[in-house]
C-alpha cells in the first residue's frame, strides 16, 4: 500500500483536489493523509475545514500555520511556521509521497518540508504563469523541488522541461477542476435560492477578486472602479465571495462592505459545491480568480477578467480581459448579458480539457514506485525541442 499525504490550504484548492482525494481514499492501493492548513483553519475565511468533514474526507490532519497578519512580513513568518509544522506532521506519518497543487505560500512551505525530509513530491498545476502575482516564483520553486509533475496542458509541460525537469516525470493530465463540473452532483436552483437567501429573478454576476501581489501592479488592489461598476449596474444581482489570505485581502473586504445595495450579497465562502452549482445559473464571472479562466468556460459562461493577475494563462474565447476601469467593467457586464454573446458562448471550447484528470492522476500514481523518484537530476535540452 502506498502512503500519500495531500496538502490543502484554501477552499478553492480543495475544490480542485476533491475528486482526486475521493478516488485515492476509495482505492485500496493507497493510504492517504489530508494535511489541512492556512485559511481552512481561519474563522475569518469561513473555517472551511468543516467542508472537508461534511464531504466525509478521512484522515484529516490539521497543521497550524496562519498568522492573523496579512502583511508581507506576516506571510513570510507564516511560511516559516508552516515549514516547521509540516516537518513535524510529515515525519510522524511515515509517508511515501506528498501531493500538492498550485502556487500558494502554504504549499511552498509543505514542499520545503518534503524536500528536506527526502519525501518525493507530486505537483499538480505546475508550469503555469500568472504574471500579476508572486505566485510564479513560488510555483516554479515548487517545480524544482517536485519529483513528479501533473501539468494541465502541453504548453505548461514544456515550461517544466525548460526548468530542467526530466520529461519522463511529466504527465499532462488536464485541469482537475474540470472533473467537478462533470462528476459532482450540483445543487438545483431552488436549493441554491434557499441556501443563499434570495430568488434568482435578475441576471447574476459571481464576483471574486484576490489581491495582486506583484509590487508594480499593486494599484489594482484599489477596487473602487469595480465597486462603482457594481453600484452603477443595479440590473444584476451580485454574489461576492471574499479574497484569499494573501496580503491586501482585508482592504478588499473593507471595500465590499461599503456597498449597501440590496442586490449585492456578500458571502465569505460559498464552498466548492455551491460555487460550481451557482456557475450554472450566473450570467458572468467577474474578478481575477483562476476559476474564471479554468472552470467558467466549461459552463459556457462569460468571464470578466480584471487586471494582470491571470496574465500568461491560456484562455477561452469566453474571457473578456479588462483593466481596473469602471467604464470597461460596465461595458463587459453589459456584453455578457446580451443574447448574441450568450449564443456565441455555446460554441466556446475550454483549453483546460474535458474532465477525467483525477482518474488519470490516480491511474498513473498506481503504476509508479515512488522510491525511484527520490533522486533528481537536472536535464538539459535544446530550447527548440
Amino acid at each position: 500500500m502506498k502512503s500519500i499525504g495531500i496538502v490543502t490550504g484554501t477552499r478553492a484548492e480543495y475544490g480542485l483536489l476533491a475528486k482526486t482525494i475521493e478516488l485515492l481514499q476509495s482505492n485500496i492501493q493507497f493510504d492517504t493523509r489530508i494535511f489541512v492548513c492556512g485559511a481552512h483553519l481561519s474563522p475569518e475565511h469561513g473555517y472551511t475545514i468543516s467542508e472537508l468533514k461534511e464531504n466525509n474526507v478521512q484522515n484529516i490532519v490539521p497543521v497550524e500555520m496562519l498568522m492573523s497578519s496579512a502583511t508581507r512580513v506576516g506571510i513570510a513568518k507564516s511560511v516559516g511556521i508552516a515549514t516547521m509544522s509540516f516537518a513535524d506532521a510529515f515525519s510522524r506519518e511515515k509517508l511515501d509521497a506528498i501531493m500538492v497543487l498550485g502556487d500558494r505560500y502554504e504549499i511552498l512551505a509543505a514542499a520545503q518540508a518534503a524536500m528536506f525530509l527526502n519525501i518525493p513530491l507530486i505537483h499538480i498545476h505546475g508550469g503555469e504563469v500568472t504574471e500579476g502575482a508572486f505566485d510564479d516564483a513560488i510555483r516554479h520553486s515548487i517545480t524544482k523541488m517536485a519529483n513528479i509533475h501533473f501539468p494541465a496542458t502541453k504548453m505548461f509541460a514544456k515550461r517544466i522541461r525548460q526548468l530542467g525537469e526530466n520529461p519522463d516525470n511529466i504527465f499532462v493530465v488536464g485541469a482537475p477542476g474540470i472533473d467537478n463540473i462533470y462528476s459532482m452532483q450540483r445543487m438545483n436552483k431552488t436549493e441554491l435560492e434557499n441556501s443563499l437567501g434570495f430568488k434568482f429573478v435578475r441576471p447574476i454576476a459571481l464576483v471574486t477578486y484576490h489581491p495582486v501581489t506583484k509590487a508594480e501592479n499593486e494599484d489594482e488592489n484599489n477596487i473602487t472602479p469595480l465597486v462603482n461598476a457594481i453600484k452603477n449596474n443595479p440590473q444584476l444581482d451580485y454574489i461576492i465571495t471574499f479574497p484569499n489570505a494573501d496580503g491586501g485581502g482585508e482592504k478588499i473586504i473593507d471595500h465590499w462592505y461599503t456597498i449597501k445595495n440590496s442586490n449585492v450579497h456578500l458571502i465569505p465562502s460559498l464552498g466548492f459545491k455551491r460555487y460550481l452549482s451557482l456557475m450554472e445559473y450566473v450570467d458572468c464571472v467577474v474578478g481575477n480568480s483562476s476559476s474564471g479562466i479554468i472552470e467558467a468556460p466549461s459552463f459556457h459562461v462569460g468571464t470578466i477578467n480584471i487586471g494582470t493577475r491571470q496574465d500568461g494563462r491560456p484562455r477561452a474565447g469566453s474571457v473578456i480581459d479588462v483593466e481596473m476601469n469602471e467604464s470597461a467593467i460596465s461595458a463587459a457586464i453589459h456584453k455578457c448579458c446580451q443574447p448574441d454573446f450568450k449564443v456565441y458562448l455555446n460554441s466556446v471550447e475550454n483549453p483546460y480539457g474535458k474532465g477525467g484528470t483525477s482518474e488519470m492522476i490516480v491511474k498513473i500514481l498506481s503504476t509508479l514506485n515512488f522510491a525511484d523518484y527520490s533522486i533528481k537530476k537536472f536535464v538539459d535540452y535544446s530550447i527548440d525541442e
